[in-house]
């Protein structure tokens, strides 16, 4: 499992030899502890879905940069009024603070927490709290943005999964 996990970690980087190397490397730990390694790979999963949405949401905010919910929003409704476009940097800034959470939680939990339940975020805690959050989003929005054509959760979360930046649909279309 773990070589197959850096031979495909291989494929997606740049970095080509040192996932495999890693693997390779983390092999006798795996040998001799098989349960705390499949433990560490659900962790490493976990770490790196977590902060990769951090580190999309967030760093959309950066100076120079358009919040990562703006651009959503202007993708799925063309132009976007001031009011709307405050209020989709605030969400953006929402889910950066929601995965910066979800993606310490677990430390915190192990640390502070009742025994064991440091794997609840890990477990779905995470993902039924995330799709908590939406629905509470999509409700709220509705009440501080008037007079506006919303549309529904699902054409959000299509969206998002379909959404390419530009520099990617430029690839894309090159291709």
């Amino acid at each position: 499992m773990i070589v197959l996990q850096g031979l495909a970690l291989s494929l997606l980087s740049k970095w080509h030899a040192l996932p495999i190397l890693f693997a390779i490397l983390f092999l006798p730990f795996a040998a001799h502890w098989p349960q705390q390694t499949i433990v560490l790979d659900g962790i490493g999963f976990y770490s790196l879905a977590m902060g990769a949405m951090l580190a999309s949401f967030a760093g959309s905010l950066r100076p120079g940069h358009e919040p990562l919910v703006s651009t959503l929003a202007r993708h799925v409704h063309g132009t976007l009024r001031d009011d709307v476009a405050r209020y989709t940097r605030r969400v953006t800034m929402f889910w950066s603070f929601f995965f910066a959470i979800a993606l310490l939680l677990p430390a915190a939990l192990f640390l502070w927490g009742p025994s064991g339940s440091w794997r609840w975020p890990m477990t779905g805690g995470t993902i039924a709290a995330a799709v908590f959050a939406m629905a509470v989003e999509a409700f709220l929005r509705r009440i501080v943005i008037r007079n506006f054509d919303h549309v529904s959760l699902r054409t959000t979360i299509t969206a998002f999964r379909d959404f390419r930046p530009a520099s990617r649909q430029k690839e894309a279309a090159d291709a």
